[in-house]
């Protein structure tokens, strides 16, 4: 038993448990579509799916964001005198460049494939596995892409090619070494050395393929980035459909970086080298040119060294100006004596000791002498005396001498003084230029150094250069050789799995959701209740036996048990004390209500209760063929004849106590005027004091309105709703009839389920 209840119905809507009880019923769908899905994802992954695996490898740029020259020469970075630098994001535009993808291919004829044909599928081979190598001139006009052309080793020197062309297998013999031509190509296939009887090998075909093509795979599966942020390592990934072929295919991408990074470099070397030739041959003459320079500056200037000419200079200036200041002072000493004889004493001492000169220093000492002689005589004689006159004589003959001596001395001495000071001059004149004359050289000698040193430099360059042409040495290394994962990046088996199991579950639920979206039919007790207003009263089980329950376990079956708690219910949700008049109806025939309503009446009556069963179905009536008992003399015969008692229509079963029947009766027309008839109400008031129980066999209510003609006649109603037969749209009648209360005390019963099984009695019938 259970009643509408908003607040019920909307938790049982959201519980989980409840919802998934919904799709339990149907495991044996879900465990196949697992099967499915497990048995296709086994399939697709061991014949379909290919593998991809991610091989990586490392290579360090040594001389990325550092120059390989001498410190502090950045500015001839540009001119290629050093290594220049580089950044990762050129290095990585270098390596995934169509150039270098171009290159990879075409030395190593990626875009030829090999093919050995399986039972399955096709297995693709490469390297020491392939016996051949092809050489494809991809000049010419006819050669046809992607076509597959089947090699047949006849033996080791002859072979068989098989193609098929518009339709149309074109087959040729040709031998090995030779140019093949042919109408989808022209190429040259050469047997590899190593390979052995020819003629064993499994049939095998190759593609030639588009090298634009293969460019645009090889630079979609390849990704180059920085291993750090702040290091000068690269990480290159490739993926690709086989291991061994994958870490070729990345070792030859470095390979080639490396050699284009060689081969660019050694350029820049012979370049450089090239450049320096040129400009050493320049310098050369310009140092002749400086050189030349500086000797003809030395010879037209009459200098030897700068430096030690001017030290010479002003030694020689010193030495006249020396010389002059004495010949000053022999002057000033001369004009002293001259000037002592022309004003002073006769008879005093002429002083002479500072004279250079020995005739005026003669003359001098012979004059004090005289003088001296003259004095020591004037003392024992007077001046008149013969000796002191001729010493007078002398003595005035003494100074004479002396004065012209003084004064041609004094003239020699002013002469020399003269000539000393003009050459004092000279050399001061010398001197004033070596400021200038160095300033001069200094000018030259700089440039001479200058271009010496731009020279020395120069030649340093070319040997380097000269020495890494010698010994080529990449600027790039392997840190770690390209290197295959163990396992599979693609197809993930473990999401693979994952999602075929969540296809195998989405499946049936999505099959169930739609057909349960497109079923217009009730198809549960839970969506029963779920949007009924009316008290729902219980569920029947599915029964073979579709008309009545008359066996002889009847009192101990399954269906009998569940009509036993329909009673339960029924008296649990009463709302007469009695619940005497029962009305059984439904929405359209066949939903199960004369089936209802004859095992109804049988429980009351195997309870001991005096049960009488009405069939108000006049128009089809089923419930007295059910039982095997005839309709008339029934309802419509009480109705029509005046004279005919309750007693008369009245049928007590044969084998079943206290149950009674009342057929429909005689067919006439007009029904809904009989069922509006005062004659009902005197039928109902006489079975209403004879049995304790009146249970109606009506009409469906969706195809006509006699049911609700019974209405003041009944205390309760039972609608009957039938699991996959009765439509949505009838719970709409139903909530109206109860809520207009239009058939008193409505309840609800859903005919048809599987209840019996939940109950714990077993399978049920049917």
């Amino acid at each position: 038993m259970k009643e509408a209840n908003p607040e019920l119905n909307s938790f049982e809507q959201n519980n989980i448990r409840s919802i998934i009880g919904k799709y339990l019923k149907f495991w044996p769908l879900f465990a196949g579509s697992l099967l499915i899905a497990i048995v296709l994802i086994f399939l697709y992954m061991r014949y379909y799916a290919e593998n991809e695996y991610e091989i990586r490898g490392t290579i360090l740029l040594k001389n990325v964001e550092a120059g390989q020259g001498f410190g502090g020469l950045s500015d001839f970075a540009n001119m290629g005198l050093v290594k220049n630098t580089h950044s990762l994001e050129d290095e990585i535009g270098i390596i995934t460049s169509i150039g270098t993808m171009e290159e990879v291919i075409s030395k190593n004829n990626y875009n030829i494939t090999y093919y050995i044909e399986g039972n399955i599928r096709d297995v693709e081979v490469y390297g020491k596995n392939v016996p051949i190598n092809i050489i494809v001139d991809e000049t010419v006009n006819n050669l046809i892409y992607d076509l597959p052309i089947t090699i047949k080793f006849i033996d080791s020197v002859t072979y068989e090619l098989t193609a098929i062309v518009e339709d149309k297998e074109i087959k040729s013999q040709h031998t090995f070494g030779e140019v093949v031509t042919t109408p989808y190509g022209t190429f040259t296939i050469a047997a590899k050395r190593e390979t052995q009887k020819l003629e064993n090998i499994k049939k095998l075909y190759f593609k030639i393929g588009n090298k634009d093509d293969y460019v645009t795979n090889f630079l979609g599966n390849l990704s180059v980035i920085p291993a750090n942020k702040t290091g000068s390592s690269l990480t290159l990934s490739y993926i690709a459909n086989d291991k061994a072929k994958g870490e070729e295919i990345l070792s030859k991408i470095i390979e080639t970086y490396i050699e284009k990074t060689i081969k660019y470099e050694n350029e820049l070397a012979e370049n450089t080298i090239k450049m320096i030739d040129e400009r050493l041959k320049l310098l050369s003459g310009e140092i002749e040119v400086v050189e030349k320079t500086v000797v003809d500056f030395k010879t037209e200037k009459r200098v030897t060294n700068i430096a030690s000419n001017a030290d010479t200079y002003v030694q020689q200036s010193n030495e006249y100006k020396n010389r002059v200041a004495e010949y000053q002072t022999q002057i000033n000493v001369l004009e002293g004596v001259e000037f002592s004889l022309q004003n002073g004493n006769n008879e005093s001492t002429i002083g002479g000791a500072a004279i250079n000169d020995p005739s005026v220093n003669s003359l001098i000492a012979q004059y004090n002498e005289a003088l001296a002689e003259k004095q020591r005589l004037s003392q024992s004689a007077s001046s008149s005396n013969p000796l002191i006159a001729n010493i007078d004589e002398n003595l005035t003959s003494l100074r004479q001498a002396i004065t012209q001596n003084v004064r041609s001395v004094k003239n020699g001495y002013s002469i020399a003084k003269g000539n000393l000071l003009g050459n004092a001059s000279r050399y001061d004149s010398q001197i004033a230029k070596v400021p200038g004359m160095e300033k001069e050289l200094l000018d030259i000698s700089r440039d001479k150094s200058t271009k010496e040193g731009l020279y020395l430099y120069l030649l340093q360059k070319r040997e380097e250069e000269v020495l890494s042409l010698a010994a080529p040495v990449s600027s790039t290394r392997i840190v770690s050789y390209p290197k295959s994962g163990k396992f599979p990046i693609s197809p993930n088996k473990k999401l693979m799995y994952f999602s075929g199991l969540l296809l195998g579950i989405f499946v049936p639920i999505s099959l169930l959701y739609v057909k349960d979206v497109l079923n217009n039919k009730i198809s549960s007790v839970e969506e029963l209740t779920q949007n009924l207003a009316a008290p729902f009263l219980g569920e029947i089980a599915h029964s073979k036996n579709n008309t009545i329950v008359v066996t002889e376990d009847r009192a101990t079956s399954p269906e009998a048990e569940l009509f036993r708690l329909l009673l339960f219910n029924l008296n649990f949700l009463k709302k007469t004390e009695k619940n005497q008049t029962i009305l059984v109806t439904s929405t359209e025939k066949g939903e199960g209500k004369t089936f209802i309503a004859s095992n109804l009446a049988l429980t009351f009556a195997s309870n001991g209760e005096k049960v009488v069963v009405l069939t108000f179905d006049l128009r089809e009536p089923k419930l007295m063929e059910n039982f095997n008992l005839p309709n008339s003399p029934g309802i419509t015969d009480f109705i029509v004849k005046k004279g005919l008692n309750a007693d008369q229509i009245i049928q007590k079963h044969s084998s079943i106590d206290d149950f009674y029947l009342v057929g429909s009766g005689s067919s006439m027309n007009q029904i809904g005027r009989l069922m509006v008839s005062n004659r009902i109400g005197v039928l109902m008031d006489t079975l209403k004091q004879e049995y304790d129980r009146i249970i109606i066999d009506t009409a469906p209510i969706g195809l006509i309105s006699d049911a609700f003609a019974l209405n003041n006649y009944i205390d309760s109603s039972i609608y009957v709703v039938r699991k996959n037969k009765t439509k949505k749209q009838s719970l709409k009648i139903i909530n109206s009839i109860y809520k207009d209360n239009r058939l008193k005390n409505t309840m609800v019963v859903l005919n048809d389920t599987k209840a019996a099984a939940a109950y714990g009695y077993g399978s049920t019938k049917g």
